[in-house]
Formats: structure tokens, C-alpha cells, sequence
């Protein structure tokens, strides 16, 4: 558990994760950059330079991550411990109000009277004397509709000289006149349109009280809005910024509690325990494997000696595809004679092989053509959610290379994984084919000698191939399946020497169901499932 109290708040830690894969790690004014090939390779490296900071601080940290998509807040412990810290428990950060409190909510009615007219320039009129109440003119004829105040007249001067020479009005806002004296201040308006409205009449103003005729305003007069004043001694307002550069309002999205191990059985009886680094990093796999292309991707399969677990591993790759992706997925056997994927595997209601799809290709890549017509070529694995097409079962006929990519074509129409499998021959048309419609190289091998140099040997022979198959090589994965039980630390030193040649290495450890038979994804231990599931995740990885 991360201690928060001795997290420090400088110097401030921020991360970026840009769309291009790309990003950056601040820890004060210091910025470290990191790019990837992909997402996952991105947010590996910016959690090795977190947990690097926090060693290096002696202390836990603190850093706020930004990508794409969502602002994260992450606590990194010195042993390495990541822990999301949620958003309203995180410090604030926020700069100090620049602007004043509203003020006070006034209590508006639902119908104003007009605002007074604005005072007018010109010689100051004596105070005015409280005149006795005059009687209000009565309408001539009264509407039974809702009447509407009239533009008031103004009063008339006592002083003549002061009618003949009115004095400038500056420019103002229209307003509404403020109505004679003795009127209501607002009148009801009508929604008749053609109803007669009343005049209120205007009330007398005795001889004996002088008062100083205001000119009006002229009428239908058009003045521009005036700019929003900033009131003296208030700070200035912030500049608005770009909508185009506005994160996301939406929530982050949230690690789920754990579910596996200890800390699952506690949550099921009501604890929030969150999960550990490798359930987290199951979750990943499993986010990885279960990704859709923008469009059809080949993995191929290839070790040119026999027997190092080509066929197993066409297999279970094909199964996790399938499982967490929701089928889509095509396992076919490219052996140039006869390949052993149809022993491995269930058959469909049919005996169907290569040979008889290319039979059908031209009517199964027309237009008119379905789904379900494949359904004759190719034999559905029902707990795995895969097909698989097998290889002619006579070995006579040899497959070339037109054939290969007229197969491919008819696959690519309707599944968008295709998994391969191999023969053991690198100069045979349909394995050098291969290489060029390969998207993700897949290298098998099992902990015997002559199978390692086998992996070794392929890997050669693809990066001869073309400037394309030497870029596959270098991209591969390797898969090391421990051939017995007690070959773990045999595995693990294959790997690593595997590891400076290829983008990625995985071990699988021995598990009996491989061994003979129909190979079943449930048959296999959980261990060797997880393992599986990891080599799937660094495939999708590469496409």
C-alpha cells in the first residue's frame, strides 16, 4: 500500500501519451521523451520511467497522465506499485479565483417596470413642489382586451427658451421611455391583434411649477452594443481559450476491483480491494487479443524443422483470437502436401480440404456469394469459435504459390484473422508466398537443441527472403514451449537467447493436453492458458 503522506507535491510529475504513440515524462521543468510502435509499448516505457523516478527519489510520487482520452491521476511506489488515485482525492491544484463571488441573488419580479430614462445634460431643474393629486383622464373607448402603455409625451415647458433650444443627447442605448407621471408603470399588452388600445392621458402640471422640457431621443435610433466593462479594482477576466483544445468532460474510465486470488474472494464478500500488477497486466492481454483491424491480418507460423510445435501453436493462437474477439478467425494448414493441423483438430459434418475450396473459389469470391456458403470447406471448432481449413489429405497434389494467394483471397473475404501453418520446406512456391502476405511472424520452438536451431534457421531464411521478410524477422515473435515438465529453466535460458533478435519472447510451460489428440483450449491448465493468452497479446501487438 503506497503511503500518501509522504508524497511530495514538488516538483510537480506530468506525463503525456500522444495518438502517435509518442509522449513525454516532466518532473519539473526536466522532460524525458519515449516513442513506440503502439500503445501498449508506449505506456510499458512511461511506467518504467515513473517507477524509475520514484526509486530514484527514494519516495513514493505522484504523476498526472494525459492521453488522448482521459486525465489519470497515478501514485508510483518506490517498490514499483501503481495505484490510480482517484480525482477527488487527489490535491488541489487549482489557481486562485480571479474573479469576485457573485454578488448577492436579487429577488426579480416576473414583470419590470421600464428602467427611468437617463438624466439629459443641460441647466439644473428646481426641486419639484409635491402637487395635489389631479383626477386621471379616462380612456374614450374601452377594449375589453389588455391594453399597452403609449410613448408618453413630454411635459410642457414653462420656459420657452428652453423648448426652442434643447440641449445635445448623447448617444445611449435604447431604453423605454419612462411614462408621464399619474401612469401605471407597465400595462398588460393584448394578444388581440386588431384591439384597440387605450391612451393613458397625461397629467396636467401646474402654471406656478416650472419644469425643464426633455428633449426625445430620436427614434429608430441604432447604437452598438457596448463592450462588457471590467469594474475598478477587480483582477482581469481570463482569456477564453480554443474549444478545440478542451479535453474530454467525460470520466476517466476506472480499473475494476480484482477478481482473481485472494483479493477477488474479499471483494465477492464485500471488500474494494484493487487488483494486482498481474491481474492488470491480464487485463491488458486481454484488451490486446481482443482488438478488430481496420482490415484482414495474416499471422504465419513457420519453423523449418519438424515437430517444434507449429501446429499447437497455430492452434491456440487461433483459439484465444477467436475467444475474446469474437470469432473471425481462419486457421489454415499451408503445408505443400500434408499437414497434421486436421489431426489436431475437430471436423465439421463434411471432408472437405484445400483443394476442394479452390474448386469453389471463383463462385465462393462472387458477388452473390455468403457466408454460409464456406461453411462446406471449412471445419468449425465449437468450443474454440474458429474454423480451420485442412490440407489435401493424399499429399499428391502440391500446392503453388497462385494457389496460395488464390486461397487467401477467398479468406480474406469473409474472416478477418487468417493463422497459417507451415511446411518444413523455406525454397518450397507456397512457403515463400507466404512470407509476402505474412503480417505478424510467428517463431515455434521447443526446449531440444535441433528444434531451437531449427527457429534460428527460419528466421535467416525469412530476412533473405525480400527487404519485407527481413523487416518480418526482426518483428517476429518466438514461442518456447517446454517440452517436459522440468524444463522451465531451459525454456527461460532459449528465450533470452532468442530475445536480442525479435521484438518479443514468450514461455509456455509443459502442459500434457498438447501432447496428443484434439488440442482444446478448456483441456489446457490455467497456467498454460495464461500463457497463451500472453503470447496472443504480444502478436496482436505487432499488427
Amino acid at each position: 500500500m503506497i503511503d500518501k503522506a509522504s508524497i511530495q507535491d514538488f516538483p510537480p510529475m506530468t506525463a503525456s501519451l500522444l495518438a502517435d504513440n509518442s509522449g513525454v515524462f516532466r518532473v519539473g521543468t526536466a522532460e524525458q521523451y519515449l516513442t513506440a510502435t503502439d500503445a501498449g509499448t508506449a505506456r510499458r516505457q512511461l511506467v518504467e520511467l515513473m517507477q524509475a523516478e520514484a526509486r530514484k527519489a527514494g519516495r513514493p510520487i505522484r504523476v498526472t497522465v494525459t492521453d488522448p482520452t482521459s486525465v489519470t491521476v497515478l501514485l508510483i511506489g518506490v517498490d514499483g506499485e501503481l495505484q490510480e488515485e482517484p480525482q477527488s482525492a487527489a490535491p488541489a491544484r487549482t489557481a486562485q479565483r480571479t474573479t469576485p463571488p457573485p454578488a448577492a441573488a436579487q429577488r426579480v419580479p416576473l414583470i419590470q417596470a421600464p428602467p427611468p430614462a437617463p438624466a439629459q445634460p443641460g441647466p439644473a431643474r428646481p426641486a419639484p413642489v409635491q402637487p395635489q393629486t389631479p383626477p386621471r383622464a379616462t380612456p374614450a373607448q374601452p377594449s375589453t382586451a389588455a391594453p399597452v402603455p403609449a410613448q408618453p409625451t413630454p411635459p410642457v415647458s414653462a420656459n420657452p427658451q428652453a423648448t426652442s433650444a434643447p440641449q445635445p443627447v448623447p448617444p445611449q442605448r435604447p431604453t423605454v421611455q419612462q411614462p408621464a407621471f399619474g401612469t401605471p408603470p407597465f400595462q398588460p399588452v393584448s394578444n388581440q391583434p386588431n384591439a384597440q388600445q387605450p391612451v393613458p392621458a397625461q397629467r396636467a402640471v401646474p402654471a406656478q411649477h416650472s419644469v425643464q422640457a426633455l428633449p426625445a431621443a430620436p427614434a429608430q435610433q441604432q447604437h452598438p452594443i457596448p463592450q462588457q466593462q471590467q469594474a475598478p479594482g477587480q483582477p482581469a477576466a481570463p482569456a477564453r481559450r480554443d474549444l478545440r483544445d478542451a479535453p474530454s468532460f467525460l470520466a476517466p474510465p476506472t480499473i475494476g476491483p480484482a477478481q482473481h486470488g485472494l483479493a477477488g474472494l474479499l471483494n465477492k464478500l464485500g471488500f474494494s480491494v484493487p487488483p494486482s500488477a498481474s491481474e492488470r497486466a491480464e487485463r491488458d492481454d486481454v484488451h490486446a487479443v481482443s482488438r478488430h483491424f481496420p482490415r484482414r491480418r495474416t499471422i504465419s507460423v513457420a519453423n523449418q524443422k519438424g515437430g517444434a510445435n507449429k501446429t499447437p501453436t497455430v492452434v491456440n493462437l487461433s483459439s484465444v483470437f477467436a475467444r475474446y474477439g469474437g470469432g473471425g478467425v481462419a486457421a489454415w494448414d499451408n503445408n505443400e502436401t500434408m499437414g497434421t493441423l486436421g489431426w489436431r483438430t475437430e471436423q465439421g459434418g463434411h471432408d472437405s480440404t484445400v483443394l476442394d475450396l479452390l474448386a469453389a473459389a471463383s463462385d465462393l469470391l462472387s458477388p452473390g456469394a455468403e457466408r454460409a456458403d464456406l461453411s462446406r470447406f471449412v471445419h468449425h471448432q465449437p468450443g474454440d469459435k474458429y474454423e480451420v481449413l485442412r490440407s489435401a489429405a493424399d499429399g499428391e497434389h502440391v500446392v503453388t504459390a497462385d494457389e496460395v494467394d488464390l486461397v487467401h483471397r477467398v479468406l480474406a473475404k469473409y474472416y478477418r484473422l487468417i493463422v497459417m501453418d507451415s511446411g518444413n520446406s523455406a525454397g518450397a512456391p507456397n512457403w515463400r508466398r507466404m512470407v509476402e502476405l505474412t503480417d505478424q511472424l510467428v517463431i515455434p520452438t521447443t526446449t531440444v537443441e535441433d528444434k531451437k536451431e531449427g527457429a534460428r534457421l527460419t528466421l535467416t531464411a525469412v530476412s533473405r527472403v525480400s527487404e519485407r521478410g527481413a523487416e518480418l524477422a526482426r518483428n517476429a515473435v518466438v514461442i518456447v514451449s517446454e517440452a517436459e515438465a522440468k524444463d522451465t529453466s531451459i525454456a527461460n535460458a532459449y528465450a533470452e537467447d532468442f530475445r536480442p533478435y525479435v521484438r518479443d519472447v514468450v514461455v509456455v510451460p509443459f502442459d500434457p493436453a498438447l501432447k496428443n489428440g484434439v488440442i482444446r483450449h478448456d483441456a489446457l491448465r490455467s497456467s498454460t492458458q495464461r500463457a497463451w493468452l500472453a503470447a496472443a497479446a504480444a502478436v496482436s501487438r505487432g499488427l
